[in-house]
């Protein structure tokens, strides 16, 4: 990161008259963040360590010793989290904070792109992409592109370039080199996907329109191109507040270097042990070398923890030790001692999920609140059979992580296959899965279908051998493919090897041509083909998924009720709370995941210590119970406890034997 300025900094304030009784309000660590004199800051606030307090403290103290709102610029990552802060800055200081500049990233960048459009070559008035109409433009480009090329099927809908797209401009990563590592299924398709990107920009710059990643890229050329408005906006900004400073990517560490360097008053707040979002482009560097960019900076740390027991925290603090890169720091609890976390071994994921279930019926048995409740787990997927055991009990439960399982597009489509071979007349799988197909809409769909029904003396699984002579040309070489699969799984009994089957046969191009996230729902087919392995019948197997997924709208969340148990991701969970949580899948390639350090720099360690980073957090979102549960077992045989439990000390756990 490049530095524009060290001029010296001061803070040249004039107390108000109300006055805030900081030195009570906050501990001894929050008061020295809170009352630094100014200059580059950077504080590493803990779990649980009053981060938010920190921040909104900070804005009380500078606007109580005379400097005016208007000279703040609070940066966050939600516009509903500096409202809040400013709320709480307002009720603080009993005045009114309104003028002072907070929001997001993109928020403030559009505010200050609106005033200097014509320097950077907008015309005024550009208007801003939102995710659907960077959808429906890629669609558009999309469909010129394949107009022109006869193996357009081979494109990647609309919303997979969008994706790829913005990831390699949040990391300023060349498309062809993020295609290569994140998308590789989609490298022959390298050049149309390219075509389209850059009709893409193209057609941006003539409809003067920008999206989301065009505000910043835009707001990093403003400032560095044009040194009277970066001179401008780093005078006017006397105090620049960060907040999750972990979590900004490549262009937003510069955003704030740009926006601090003339009175270089920063104070960076997070923690380098809960940086968690590579996938979304987050630099870990930025908070890491910190002191590198800015070499004056005074290191703050916050470690006392209003959230968990103490002996919750010893876990955590044992786990992350583990990580070389970063800033060691304990968590110390000021709460009463509580119970040992549980390490909680288990048969297999079937097992694991009626223990949580179980646990959760006991809880509620002697009167818990479900609120109160968390099922974390590394991947979507986890939640499979702990989904399944709570809608059989009856239980309640919010899906953080994603839509219920058998509500999702992937799962419906799988199925379907199995579907139309148990039962060849069904219709509405046979029309779904026709439609997956290149150029086949409702009409083509239909027109199949009737071809398939034509002979009363023939199933369509008989006729659907010939069908491809009357479907688009376009879909030829995927009809084909479909037809073969269908083939292959006529010859098949058990239901999970038909799903494996229709995954390599042709589904698992569809899903990564369809989805942004095809790797996540790659991996929820192969829970869903492990958790079939028990069924030796395939309509058996049909039925239980159809009736699971008929409960499980009754087990949905009561809108005008809180008292339901949460299902979610660790990345979902960071920055909420529980009083019980418990870790799913906590075996080696599901957690840390099987994929870590595929991305990236892949081959050293870093990308296993974000992944322990991920466990940390997990770990810290428990206030007084936590439980730990892994596999003996998957259909595939043994499976390794994960690495990151060995990382705990002796005698921080106690091991819980199941019978």
């Amino acid at each position: 990161m490049v530095l524009y300025s060290m001029k010296k900094y001061a803070l040249n304030i004039a107390p108000s008259a109300h006055s805030t009784r900081f030195d009570e309000e906050l501990n001894r660590e929050q008061l020295e963040a809170v009352t630094c004199a100014g200059g580059p800051m950077l504080v590493l606030a803990g779990a649980g360590t009053g981060k938010t307090r920190t921040l909104t403290y900070r804005v009380a103290w500078l606007v109580e010793n005379g400097v005016n709102p208007s000279d703040i610029l609070l940066l966050t990552f939600t516009n509903k989290a500096s409202k809040e802060m400013m709320r709480r800055a307002a009720s603080l200081i009993g005045a009114d904070v309104a003028t002072l500049w907070g929001g997001t990233f993109h928020h403030i960048g559009n505010l200050i792109l609106k005033r200097h459009a014509g320097v950077i070559g907008y015309r005024d008035g550009f208007s801003i992409l939102d995710r659907t109409d960077t959808k429906d433009l890629f669609d558009t480009c999309r469909t010129s592109v394949a107009a022109a090329h006869k193996d357009a099927q081979l494109l990647p809908k609309a919303s997979v370039v969008a994706d790829l797209h913005s990831y390699a401009r949040n990391t300023s990563t060349a498309q062809s080199k993020v295609i290569a590592d994140r998308f590789p299924v989609l490298e022959e398709n390298a050049k149309l996907i390219l075509d389209v990107i850059a009709l893409y920009e193209r057609k941006k710059r003539e409809l003067n329109l920008v999206d989301f990643d065009d505000i910043l890229q835009n707001l990093v050329v403003l400032l560095k191109d044009h040194e009277d408005v970066r001179e401008y906006y780093s005078r006017r900004f006397r105090h620049v507040l960060v907040d999750e400073y972990q979590d900004t990517n490549t262009l937003q560490a510069e955003v704030v270097a740009l926006l601090s360097s003339y009175h270089r008053n920063i104070m960076a707040v997070g923690d380098d042990a809960q940086s968690i979002f590579s996938f979304r482009g987050a630099n870990f560097e930025n908070i890491l070398n910190f002191q590198k960019s800015y070499p004056d900076a005074r290191i703050f740390k916050l470690t006392t923890n209003y959230r968990s027991t103490p002996q919750i925290l010893n876990a955590a603090n044992s786990a992350i030790a583990a990580n070389r890169r970063q800033f060691p720091k304990d968590l110390v609890s000021v709460r009463e001692a509580g119970e040992l976390p549980a390490l909680v071994p288990l048969d297999d994921t079937r097992h694991q999920a009626l223990f949580v279930a179980s646990k959760i019926k006991d809880a509620i048995d002697e009167g818990a609140s479900l609120s109160g409740i968390a099922v974390l787990y590394r991947s979507h997927y986890q939640s499979m059979e702990v989904q399944m055991e709570l809608t059989r009990l009856g239980i309640p439960y919010d899906v953080r992580s994603g839509m219920k399982f058998f509500e999702q597009a992937h799962i419906k489509d799988i199925l379907a296959y199995l579907r139309i071979i148990s039962n060849p007349s069904d219709e509405i799988s046979w029309k779904r899965l026709l439609k997956m197909l290149p150029g086949v809409g409702n009409a083509t769909a239909e027109k199949i279908w009737r071809y398939l029904l034509a002979l009363p003396n023939e199933t369509p699984l008989d006729r659907v051998s010939t069908a491809g002579k009357i479907a688009p040309k376009k879909s030829a070489e995927r009809f084909a493919a479909f037809i073969k699969c269908i083939e292959e799984l006529m010859k098949i009994n058990l239901p999970s090897d038909s799903i494996d089957t229709a995954l390599r046969g042709s589904y698992e191009k569809h899903l990564f041509l369809t989805f942004p996230d095809a790797e996540n729902r790659l991996r929820d087919l192969t829970q869903l083909s492990e958790y079939a392995v028990r069924y030796n019948s395939t309509d058996v197997f049909l039925s239980e998924m159809a009736i699971q997924g008929a409960e499980q709208p009754m087990a949905a969340v009561n809108e005008d009720s809180d008292e339901h148990v949460v299902l979610s991701s660790v990345h979902q969970a960071k920055g909420l709370e529980w009083k019980t949580v418990f870790i799913i899948g906590l075996n080696d390639g599901q957690f840390p995941s099987i994929k870590f350090g595929k991305f990236g720099k892949s081959g050293n360690n870093w990308d296993e210590e974000e992944e322990r980073r991920l466990f940390y957090v997990a770990l810290t979102r428990a206030k007084d119970e936590l439980y730990l549960c892994y596999a003996y077992t998957s259909y595939a045989g043994l499976i390794r406890p994960s690495r990151f439990i060995d990382d705990i000390a002796r005698g921080l756990l106690e091991e819980i034997e199941i019978v």
